[in-house]
């Protein structure tokens, strides 16, 4: 199971393994900007070349170690035309990836729109959370 908090949009949470078995869990990416013309806020539009990344790291910071890495273009996923949101698929391999706990464990993550700038995760508020849940939990329990 993918959750966002309701209060703090920027932290995940994601069951661990087996509680996902036979479903694909989606994590919808949007990134906000401004237009320059209007001064308005909107979505930005993700063209189908765009490469999205999905980065999970084990500790705050760059320099530490990958848990998780989902690189798609909007190709990749199927889109057959441009979108301003984007469903990266987490499938229950992917978060077998992150090591059995028997308690929610803390990692971070980046959202990296092609290979140059971070959409989502790192800001200026500072880095993002993903809370993994252990196999068979309860988020929230």
């Amino acid at each position: 199971m993918v959750k966002i908090d309701e209060q703090d949009n920027r932290i995940i949470y994601l069951t661990r393994g087996d509680k996902t078995t036979g479903k694909i869990n989606r994590l919808a990416i949007a990134h906000e900007i401004e237009n320059l013309e209007t001064g308005e806020k909107e979505l930005y539009e993700f063209q189908l070349d765009d490469k999205i990344s999905f980065i999970v790291m084990d500790k705050k910071g760059y320099s530490k170690s990958e848990i998780l890495r989902k690189e798609y273009t909007l190709r990749d996923l199927g889109y057959v035309e441009p979108a301003t949101s984007v469903e990266i698929p987490l499938e229950p391999e992917d978060t077998k990836k992150f090591p059995l706990k028997n308690k929610p464990k803390t990692y971070w993550y980046d959202v990296v729109l092609n290979d140059d700038f971070t959409i989502g995760g790192y800001s200026e508020d500072g880095a993002s959370k993903i809370i993994v849940y252990p196999e068979g939990g309860e988020i929230g329990e």
